[in-house]
């Protein structure tokens, strides 16, 4: 199993609010190829994470790598979605509000760089 996977999912479960969420309930399950599932139930902002066997809102399947780039910043989700590296089953807007959590990680710079292509 990867260690920055489960750092990732650790670290969320400790954060337990997550302002930016606040008018959000669901259940999204992360699949990640090769590293298995993860719940992460959001309840109005409160946040868990478990790995028990739940029926989620809304699935979200990728490879180790895409949820890492994911995870850092550096891929955005709905680019992903858009390549066909992250599938999305259920409830499409609860897995949209999810990028919020990337965005909002404690020690994560909020400024990022604008554009790949430089002039």
């Amino acid at each position: 199993m990867s260690q920055q996977v489960q750092e990732f999912f650790t670290a969320l479960a400790t954060r337990r609010y997550e302002p930016l969420l606040h008018s959000v309930s669901g259940t999204v399950r992360w699949n990640i190829e090769g590293e298995g599932y993860w719940n992460v139930v959001i309840n109005k902002g409160a946040i868990t994470v478990n790995r028990d066997a739940m029926l989620p809102d809304s699935v979200m399947s990728c490879s180790e790598d895409t949820f890492l780039a994911l995870a850092r910043g550096v891929q955005n989700p709905l680019t992903a979605f858009l390549q066909g590296k992250l599938a999305i089953q259920g409830n499409i807007g609860l897995a949209h509000v999810f990028q919020r959590v990337f965005e909002n990680q404690p020690g994560k710079s909020t400024h990022m760089a604008s554009s790949r292509r430089e002039s």
